[in-house]
């Protein structure tokens, strides 16, 4: 019998998830992630504040770990209630830019109504050709997501999954195994290929996929409020969210 979900959890995984792909540094008060080979990643270059007492001083700390590296520094909400409440004042005190995200957190609860698309042949993807690395560094992310992919590809509980219609690639979308919960990430649809019904034929394939090799609570990270609607058709309901996402950064002077 699956342990019901648990949302202290779910952020537990979500905090953790960039050590597929970065380093990570426990401090005493949260998180350090890096990777030297990817700079220009925020996912793989950011701190994680969990203990507020002593904000000034954690933020000194955390921008002389990253200008020791040659990495502008990031911080990252810790998914705490009224978190900006506490630290707001001192990360625009230190000079980072605050910007506020319109995440939205959705678990697999039920089964949807998205239906495949037959023409579109889904393959588990272990290895990036030279036509992938070329789609996610034109039309995904850049150069930067090639890299963080690459990274979580080494790690055997990362199931990247393509799309292909024609014999081209038309779509990404990825599942990460962890202890008791599994992170949807990377569902993508080339430019050209939009409208067809692909990414919900993605999904579909993806909840399958997951559900036969792990009991495991399914959920993902909507970024953009437009797609909540097919993540909705596809068995999936929104967190009730006590906090807010955000992230602040900051350039600094080398």
């Amino acid at each position: 019998m699956q342990i019901p979900f648990n949302i202290a959890r779910m952020k537990e995984t979500e905090l953790h998830y960039p050590q597929r792909f970065a380093n990570m540094v426990q401090k005493n008060y949260g998180l350090i992630f890096f990777n030297e080979g990817n700079k220009a990643s925020l996912d793989s270059n950011h701190a994680v504040i969990t203990d507020h007492i002593g904000i000034e001083s954690s933020l000194r700390d955390l921008e002389f770990f990253y200008k020791a590296k040659g990495i502008n520094p990031a911080v990252y909400s810790s998914m705490q209630a009224n978190e900006l409440g506490r630290i707001s004042d001192a990360l625009q005190h230190h000079g980072f830019d605050l910007q506020l995200l319109e995440h939205e957190y959705y678990v697999h609860d039920h089964e949807g109504s998205l239906k495949p698309v037959e023409e579109l042949r889904i393959e588990r993807v272990k290895k990036l050709d030279i036509d992938i690395m070329e789609t996610i560094a034109l039309e995904y992310g850049g150069d930067w997501t090639i890299k963080v992919v690459e990274r979580h590809l080494a790690h055997p509980s990362y199931h990247l999954l393509g799309g292909f219609y024609a014999g081209e690639l038309a779509a990404l979308a990825s599942v990460s195994i962890y202890a008791g919960y599994s992170r949807i990430a990377d569902v993508f649809t080339r430019d050209k290929f939009r409208g067809k019904g692909f990414a919900g034929s993605m999904i579909y394939y993806l909840v399958n996929y997951h559900r036969g090799i792990t009991p495991n609570h399914l959920y993902l990270v909507s970024e953009d409020p437009a797609t909540s609607r097919i993540y909705q058709k596809g068995g999936f309901s929104r967190v009730n969210q006590d906090f807010q996402s955000w992230m602040a950064t900051k350039v600094l002077e080398h």
